[in-house]
């Protein structure tokens, strides 16, 4: 019988909405590469997000899933390429609904929890099903991916032993569900005991478990936030299974091999003369700009300063429990008013709590307008050029399963993160600095020898803060709906002990940043140099590809 390989995503570059996305838009060509095996991706048809609408498909007829007491009739649809992608279309419109993104399925938090519980169901159940109309006669090899994949694990159950299915954990968050739901999509809840998707999952699939770095697999077992706090329900069962695949980048390198050629030998002029120029494009880009309310500019694009080097950029779709937004606006209002040198460029996509939940970042830009720009929808070009004249791209993630560090360094930009996850792995820390602290230490220990040379600068609260359990709590907890609150977000956290502490070490590490820039431009560009190079050394698709094609073949 023929061995094939497939992603089942529920999130894809055709329906993104963050990391999920950009490794399906990499990962499987490297495993067909790889393997030599037949390898595709199977995903939701959804029918009201532009990218998914507007692609050329071919239909391969249609069959029906069993659903809530009714036959649900659904097509296969597939998108050639050098890996295939097939999806799954319901004729019924409720399904897959998302606008934004996947997941952006409802208005409520409830609602949207219920209808996204019901997606994956179906999707599973869809799955399942289409197996072998893409491929009678076949033993798949399926890397479910986060809860709304494993969802496949619980309608393949009991199994004939036929397919073999691994999960991939892109971060922790889960689903309850009830027998109740199990039945609606026509799983026995007996075969799959248990209280949510992936408690149920779990006995389902094989060893090992993945994740995407090796510090998160250590996270999702050890660290507060997520041992205790987002999925402890998990943590038993995980610390055995585990294993972190540690991702390749997520961006080509920027920057001239001969800029780099110049630097490794010590002449560091024609980098900084490359950063400098794009920093003039990016200025250029601005002034361009015609905002309106779709695409509003927070700040004064007229008065911000210009002349100023010593740029700090952040970037990202905001996210209330793992983006840390707040906790950068907290910090940076405090450096300025002290007196702190240079300028921040925020690049926000607007979250589940839409443009009035990020209102503290508008306050923040309106109090600083010539030191604070942020533009709050997709600006791609313009941040890119943005990015390459940086000095520094900020991560203040509460946890970060890989990150966006290396975007940064092959973007010609120096990371400034907290030491979580995988921004962990991808920064190693400067130990001359202020904000490397004992709580760093520790964590860089396992991952940089001492005598490394640093490549960027990671901060992190104190452990041991007696409120630390119950303030995860708070920052985690669902308060934030659409339209945002009053009080918001951030005047709700920053009476929270962790939160400042948060904010003050990272205000620590921006004083540490202009410090060397302004004082130490060579150890500034040497670090600059030596990040793009442990990227590009320590981080392949080409490695992950081996990595989970040891476990599954």
């Amino acid at each position: 019988m023929s061995v094939r390989l497939a992603f089942v995503a529920y999130e894809t570059p055709f329906a993104p909405c963050g990391g999920i996305a950009a490794v399906i838009d990499r990962l499987p060509g490297y495993v067909l590469l790889a393997s030599g095996l037949t390898t595709l991706v199977i995903t939701p048809f959804h029918h009201r997000i532009g990218k998914t609408r507007s692609l050329e498909v071919e239909n391969l007829g249609s069959f029906s899933v069993p659903f809530d007491g009714k036959q649900v009739r659904t097509e296969l649809l597939r998108r050639a390429g050098r890996v295939p992608c097939y999806f799954l279309r319901p004729e019924d419109p409720r399904f897959f609904a998302g606008i934004r993104h996947p997941y952006d399925v409802d208005r409520t938090p409830g609602e949207a929890a219920a209808r996204l519980l019901e997606d994956s169901l179906f999707f599973g159940a869809a799955v399942a099903r289409a197996l072998d109309r893409i491929e009678p006669e076949t033993s798949w090899r399926l890397l479910l991916q986060d809860w709304e994949a494993a969802t496949v694990a619980l309608s393949l159950a009991p199994g004939d032993g036929r397919h073999r299915m691994y999960l991939t954990l892109h971060n922790s968050y889960d689903s309850p569900a009830s027998p109740a739901d199990l039945l609606r999509a026509g799983v026995d809840p007996v075969a799959c005991p248990g209280h949510t998707i992936l408690d149920r999952a779990l006995a389902r699939v094989e060893r090992p478990v993945f994740t995407v770095s090796e510090q998160f697999a250590l996270d999702l077992t050890e660290d507060v936030l997520q041992a205790r706090i987002m999925a402890p329900h998990l943590r038993g069962e995980l610390r055995p299974r585990l294993i972190g695949v540690n991702n390749g980048p997520f961006a080509e390198l920027a920057v001239g091999e001969e800029l780099l050629t110049a630097a490794a030998g010590g002449r560091f002029e024609p980098l900084r003369e490359w950063k400098a120029a794009r920093r003039q494009q990016a200025l250029a880009s601005l002034e361009g700009l015609a905002p309106d309310a779709d695409r509003p500019v927070w700040g004064d694009l007229k008065r911000f300063r210009r002349e100023e080097p010593l740029w700090f950029v952040l970037a990202g779709r905001d996210d209330a429990r793992q983006k840390g937004y707040d906790v950068a606006v907290e910090s940076i209002r405090s450096y300025l008013r002290d007196g702190g040198e240079g300028c921040f460029l925020f690049f926000p996509i607007p979250g589940d709590e839409g443009l009035s939940g990020l209102e503290f970042l508008k306050e923040l830009a309106g109090e600083f307008a010539e030191s604070v720009l942020a533009f709050p929808f997709l600006l791609r070009e313009t941040y890119f050029a943005v990015l390459q004249g940086a000095s520094y791209g900020l991560m203040p993630s509460f946890y970060e399963p890989f990150g966006m560090a290396n975007e940064f360094y092959l973007n010609g930009t120096v990371g400034i993160g907290r030491a979580t996850g995988g921004i962990l792995m991808q920064i190693v820390p400067l130990q001359a600095a202020s904000s490397y602290s004992r709580a760093v230490e520790v964590r860089a220990a396992r991952w940089h020898c001492g005598s490394a040379h640093p490549t960027g600068i990671l901060y992190r609260e104190p452990d041991g803060l007696p409120s630390a359990l119950g303030d995860w709590r708070a920052l985690n907890a669902d308060q934030h709906g659409p339209g945002g609150g009053a009080p918001d977000r951030l005047g709700q956290r920053r009476t929270l002990p962790l939160f400042r502490a948060m904010a003050d070490e990272l205000r620590f590490a921006l004083m540490d940043a202009a410090l060397l820039y302004r004082e130490r431009p060579h150890l500034y560009y040497g670090m600059l140099t030596q990040g793009i190079a442990h990227i590009r050394q320590c981080f392949s698709w080409e490695r992950a590809a081996r990595e989970y094609l040891r476990a599954v073949l």
